[in-house]
């Protein structure tokens, strides 16, 4: 049984390119949200190299669940609710470990990696005819994996992951399945928390193009010919966003197109044949003078490919997990190709710490931005007025027509069409229409 709405659903004024407060706020609006969107949707959990080994596991959430991922063989990942089917205290209370089997640290029920009940600790005081096949930790209906993305979803009635994510893996692959070996991350995630709702950093990730020489005018400032260098304050006419019809979107900035010939090897040289070995030729053209990539797979998955040397790119994933309306945990890896040498890893590693880490140069920009936008937006007097995505209004019904890649596409990327369109994803999804 769905909760009833907590308000009217006409959240979204998609005519006046307008937004309630509310919707960044209310508790009770998040609570439709776990109920309707993280229990039903694909959620992402892991990734496969954070569990290399059979036994290792990481604790995650999935919904509103604590969940156990676990490499139960070599070509096997499960998860389960991690909550003892006993009296309900987690099984796994630390983040991340190699076990040969679960043991609840309450009462002792211990379990297989598998799920199934070993035993009772006290199995002689158990009815003799008890079928511990029934009381087994509870597993998660639905895994999916995409070059070593592992998602789970509650939902036994959740289309596949390959459907589901659709025409956007024309995008994604670029940034983590751009070799045969694929992505690796390289270090266990930074894990913070921060007062602002999950929606605000996956629209910021799926193309906030508009923020970057307001909110982070530190860095440039501090660091001009970089910046000049880089293309930061120029970007080239090629530069697009998009929207694919299940909410997943991203946004491609691409170099300004007057710079010096070497600034446009984006990309490792040592890697490209890997590259071209492994993509399409279409999706070559994606990383093409590439200066930074953004996006979200809907509802709460972001990434970004960010400079990390001369000709050198840091793959970063960020997971926004809602804790409330007003408070969100922040899960961010940094990664790397597995074939990199240890170098370019550890390169790629300092970046994700120094910019995008939880004291990074550039996350305390937005971080600290986003506290102050929730907390003064939280008043009855504020709430009368709507957040503002009107600049998406003049090309929100004139996509490019001949991009050649899927999805909706549009210019310029300072306009705000995906974010406006990502909210109404939303919408649809929480209330179908």
């Amino acid at each position: 049984m769905h909760s009833p709405l907590p308000v009217s659903p006409n959240w979204i004024d998609a005519r006046q390119g307008t937004v309630s407060r509310e919707v960044f706020l209310s508790d009770q609006i998040f609570q439709l949200e776990m109920e309707r969107i993280f229990d039903r949707s694909w959620v992402f959990l892991a990734h496969e190299t954070e569990i290399p080994q059979i036994g290792d596991f990481v604790v995650r959430s999935l919904g509103s669940a604590p969940v156990i991922v676990v490499r139960e063989a070599a070509d096997q990942v499960l998860a389960f609710l991690n909550s003892c089917r006993h009296r309900g205290a987690r099984v796994c209370r630390g983040d991340a470990g190699n076990a040969k089997q679960f043991v609840c640290p309450y009462h002792g029920w211990s379990y297989k990696r598998t799920g199934e009940l070993l035993t009772t600790t006290f199995d002689e005081h158990q009815p003799q005819d008890l079928d511990f096949s029934k009381w087994s930790l509870v597993k998660v209906p639905r895994l999916g994996t995409y070059k070593g993305l592992i998602f789970g979803s509650w939902n036994t009635d959740v289309p596949d992951l390959d459907r589901y994510l659709g025409d956007f893996k024309h995008y994604l692959d670029p940034f983590i399945g751009r070799t045969p070996g694929g992505m690796e991350v390289l270090a266990p995630p930074h894990r913070f928390r921060v007062k602002a709702n999950w929606k605000i950093g996956a629209l910021n990730f799926i193309g906030d193009n508009t923020h970057l020489l307001a909110t982070h005018i530190g860095p440039v400032t501090l660091n001009p010919v970089r910046a000049a260098k880089s293309g930061l304050a120029r970007n080239s006419d090629d530069s697009v966003q998009v929207i694919t019809d299940e909410g997943h979107g991203c946004t491609l900035t691409y170099l300004a197109n007057d710079l010096p010939a070497e600034f446009y090897n984006t990309h490792p040289a040592k890697l490209m044949p890997l590259y071209e070995q492994t993509l399409r030729p279409e999706q070559m053209a994606v990383l093409k003078a590439l200066r930074v990539a953004v996006g979200n797979i809907f509802p709460n998955l972001s990434f970004i490919e960010t400079p990390c040397g001369r000709g050198e790119k840091a793959v970063l994933l960020r997971q926004w997990r809602p804790i409330s309306g007003t408070e969100m945990e922040v899960l961010s890896w940094a990664m790397a190709e597995r074939e990199a040498d240890a170098d370019y890893r550890r390169r790629a590693l300092n970046e994700g710490v120094r910019n995008f880490g939880a004291a990074g140069v550039f996350e305390q920009d937005d971080l600290t931005i986003w506290v102050s936008a929730t907390a003064a937006s939280r008043n009855p007097i504020a709430a009368e007025y709507p957040y503002s995505f009107t600049s998406a209004l003049p090309v929100m019904n004139s996509p490019e027509k001949d991009y050649p890649g899927p999805g909706r596409v549009f210019k310029p990327i300072q306009a705000e069409v995906i974010q406006l369109e990502f909210m109404r994803h939303w919408q649809r999804t929480l209330v179908p229409e």
